[in-house]
């Protein structure tokens, strides 16, 4: 790659009581082998010493650059890093993630040799101390047109929600902006990237390794926000696509459905919530259900579903909690058998043939 092939990337890292883990999300980010990088640290009101930490880091390397902001959010942290940058390109980083040292050079590599507006890589989950739990990862494609992308992205997943896996082309946040107040603010934005994305492209490899931190919100603790956002999320995800493209509402039908079902059956177990603001959310979550699949069961999208899914979402309609029951056995034996089967390696198999062939006939 010349020097001309080395645009400036913006990487925008929101950082809120993170001190824990922000060494090694930053050394990550300083130690990429693709140099030219803006890393923008936006400390959203932290009350333990990450803001401190990133002044810090802000003396050892001029790339840095720092902004201190009252508590608004996930957000409002990366909107605050938007209205700063200054590269051609923009990515994001969450406080307590990591990258690996390739990840920038093989995205921004990518961007340049297939021209595209947005590049997605796989990624890795973490334990709390960096080591590997396991890696997905996505089928390489080429996505041209919105209709492609939008199935990528709510139909068969091969589009991940995540903003911290992918590398994006400036001009898209030039009228786009994460919602505030929310969780889930990756799942509202993605549509609106979509429509104005004129190619999108995934590549092999896992770089980006996603950090289960127990105090994050979001990742592990069903909160009041959380329950509200499955409810209100989903509802801005319709409007906008009902804004960019009235024949694609469809997918927007099928994300509120499972967002209904995710949230009902995580409200349930939850001991954040108070069981009479529990019952009402519950009943809520119904309610707006069964709203929205009657809408979706009238839309030629539903019929494309699998006849598993279909039969999830017809049995939540009928009836969510035996629904969950049913689903929940299902789940268990499922995952039994998938253990079982992945205990059968070759090797065992063929050592058993081996057993067999030598028993003599009776």
């Amino acid at each position: 790659m010349s020097i001309s092939d080395k645009p400036l990337v913006s990487v925008i890292v929101a950082v809120y009581n993170v001190s824990r883990y922000l060494d090694r999300c930053v050394e990550s980010l300083l130690n990429q082998s693709y140099q030219n990088l803006e890393i923008i640290l936006v400390d959203d009101g932290s009350t333990d010493p990450s803001g401190l930490i990133c002044d810090a880091y802000r003396e050892q390397d001029s790339r840095i650059r720092v902004v201190h902001k009252e508590n608004g959010g996930l957000s409002s942290a990366r909107n605050a890093g938007l209205a700063l940058m200054r590269g051609d390109y923009v990515g994001f980083v969450d406080g307590d993630d990591f990258v690996g040292r390739e990840m920038y050079a093989t995205l921004v590599k990518a961007a340049l040799n297939h021209h595209a507006d947005i590049v997605q890589t796989g990624y890795r989950h973490a334990d709390e101390k960096g080591r590997i739990q396991d890696e997905i990862v996505f089928k390489e494609a080429s996505y041209h047109r919105r209709e492609e992308m939008f199935i990528a992205f709510f139909e068969t997943k091969q589009i991940h929600v995540g903003a911290w896996s992918k590398l994006y082309r400036r001009f898209l946040f030039e009228n786009i902006r994460f919602i505030e107040g929310h969780v889930f603010e990756d799942y509202a934005v993605l549509p609106d990237l979509l429509s104005v994305c004129r190619k999108f492209v995934t590549i092999g490899g896992a770089f980006y390794h996603y950090v289960h931190n127990p105090e994050s919100i979001t990742r592990n603790k069903v909160t009041l926000n959380v329950v509200k956002s499955r409810l209100q999320v989903p509802l801005h995800v319709l409007k906008r696509m009902e804004q960019i493209d009235l024949h694609a509402v469809g997918y927007a039908y099928h994300y509120i459905c499972l967002s209904g079902i995710r949230g009902y059956n995580k409200i349930l177990v939850t001991d954040k919530i108070d069981k009479e603001t529990i019952r009402l959310y519950a009943e809520k979550l119904v309610q707006q259900y069964q709203i929205y699949f009657r809408l979706y069961r009238q839309d030629s999208s539903f019929r494309k579903q699998g006849l598993c899914k279909r039969v999830k979402l017809r049995a939540f309609a009928a009836h969510p909690y035996f629904s969950r029951f049913v689903f929940h056995i299902l789940k268990h034996w499922i995952r039994k058998a998938k253990r079982a089967i992945g205990r059968l390696s070759p090797r065992r198999i063929l050592s058993r043939i081996r057993l067999l062939l030598s028993r003599p006939l009776s």
